[in-house]
């Protein structure tokens, strides 16, 4: 019995000595407002996020192993979540410079300005850009605001020329494409609190991933499209999950008492995401892709 007892400690401290320590998440950003939105650059190398750290929110970059950031916009009203084309040459963003919110793309060089793609009665957020790059995929809202709301829509532009001509693919919100253009991962409220659902990049075969009572945000991809990385207040307050793409095998990543959202996947097995700093406070952070 002794023996049995010996061999099975035994093989327990081996089995803890084996398991490979978590690094632990290191802060990217360092303002003492809110940084947010963050978004990689295909190529693993450029960070753009939004931050209202010169007043209000315009968007930043951060290029990694320079020192400090730019500022790559400089409006009197909000911009928030930018998104990157394929190629990394430009970026999407959402501004409320009309009076309330529209899609715009400016070149990361800051070549030719701004160009205006959107102008909706409502609000058009979370943009981002179709596979081949000339049509765009946003969420539009009769209501002014940056926040999830149920009259939210997925839409789809096949041309971004003419991004005011829209299909919808369905009621929700925060939406992004898979890395082979072929799914597409949304947040959706129609069963009372907020979820993450998937459908066809026509707007067909949409199934519930998760059914949590708590809410469920901020869904994206991995760079291989067989995980989507999430932010879930199912422990208490938000914190960052993976599950495959299925729905099955839901992980916890972080375990911060701050909460933790908007969880970005970049192409070199990190991923970046949010968290909360006080009342009024955020930084952006990352930690090792699982």
């Amino acid at each position: 019995m002794r023996m049995q007892v010996v061999v099975v400690l035994v093989l327990v401290a081996l089995a803890v000595v084996s398991v490979p320590a978590q690094e632990p998440a290191k802060q990217m950003t360092f303002a003492d407002k809110r940084d947010r939105d963050p978004m990689v650059s295909p190529d693993g190398k450029h960070l753009a996020f939004a931050s209202n750290r010169a007043g209000n929110f315009d968007i930043y970059l951060l290029s990694f192993g320079e020192a400090g950031v730019r500022q790559l916009t400089q409006s009197e009203k909000d911009d928030r979540f930018p998104a990157w084309s394929r190629d990394g040459k430009n970026l999407l963003f959402t501004s409320k410079r009309t009076g309330k919110g529209d899609i715009y793309e400016m070149p990361v060089d800051g070549g030719s300005g701004y160009l205006q793609l959107t102008s909706h009665p409502g609000m058009d957020s979370h943009p981002s850009y179709t596979r081949s790059g000339n049509g765009l995929l946003f969420t539009t809202s009769p209501k002014r605001t940056l926040k999830i709301r149920t009259q939210s829509t997925v839409v789809i532009a096949e041309d971004k020329m003419r991004a005011n001509n829209v299909r919808v693919l369905a009621d929700g919100d925060d939406a992004c494409f898979s890395p082979d253009g072929n799914s597409v991962v949304f947040v959706s409220n129609r069963t009372k609190n907020n979820d993450i659902w998937l459908m066809s990049a026509d707007g067909g075969l949409q199934t519930q991933l998760t059914t949590d009572e708590k809410d469920d945000e901020n869904p994206r991809f991995s760079p291989n499209g067989k995980r989507i990385v999430f932010a879930s207040k199912r422990t208490g307050n938000f914190d960052i999950w993976v599950m495959n793409v299925d729905g099955s095998d839901k992980r916890q990543l972080t375990t911060s008492e701050a909460d933790e959202t908007q969880p970005c996947w970049s192409s070199g097995d990190y991923i970046y995401f949010t968290r909360d700093v006080g009342d009024f406070g955020s930084n952006i952070f990352r930690i090792p892709a699982p």
